[in-house]
């Protein structure tokens, strides 16, 4: 029979072995087509572990990826969108306010402890409850405090900053209730204020 038992152009992919005996005993017959398979499955056991060790262990999340809820990924993202729009003093830049942002919301490489994480929760409870647009709310009470430490413009007022920030003035006494000299924060916004110091960008 011939060997060549495809059409004319046929692609064929099968992979055979073939084993050409002469003269050999009879009871050798036996041996040699066991060694013949036997090479066949260790190479297809080897192949086997290659596979298994190249795949990637689990790798642990980083310490500034930690899992968040949608609801407060979606808050996060609003409030880098943010400090993308302030006009930011003494060498601080959008990026150092969001590195802070992120530290105080507890997204760091080390995880805050003790007072600060309680105040971290604080935080995300004022962004997270309430009447209003909370988001909004407390990024004014926060412009109030940048402005308060000298990070935004100091020769203008709530109503700028507000438009700053958000294109308009609605609501812009918020400003003024994030300022600590002042004396309008409301107790859980002046609880965290230890924190907000804690990592005030400084270049």
């Amino acid at each position: 029979m011939s060997d060549n038992y495809y059409e004319k152009g046929a692609n064929h992919y099968d992979h055979h072995k073939e084993l050409h005996i002469d003269t050999v005993n009879g009871g050798d017959v036996g041996n040699l087509i066991s060694a013949f398979f036997k090479a066949d499955a260790e190479e297809a056991e080897y192949k086997e572990v290659v596979e298994v060790v190249s795949q990637p262990d689990n790798e642990q999340p980083r310490d500034d990826e930690i899992s968040l809820s949608p609801s407060r990924r979606a808050i996060l993202d609003l409030l880098l969108d943010l400090a993308d729009k302030g006009e930011w003093q003494k060498g601080v830049t959008a990026d150092h306010v969001k590195a802070m942002l992120k530290r105080v919301l507890g997204l760091g490489e080390t995880p805050l402890t003790g007072k600060e994480a309680v105040q971290s929760e604080t935080l995300w409870k004022l962004l997270e409850k309430g009447r209003g647009n909370r988001v909004k709310i407390v990024w004014q009470n926060l412009t109030g405090y940048f402005a308060a430490r000298k990070l935004l413009p100091s020769s203008i007022g709530a109503p700028a900053l507000n438009k700053m920030f958000f294109n308009d003035d609605n609501g812009y006494t918020n400003i003024d209730k994030g300022r600590p000299d002042k004396g309008l924060m409301t107790p859980d916004f002046e609880s965290i204020l230890p924190l907000l110091d804690a990592y005030l960008p400084k270049v």
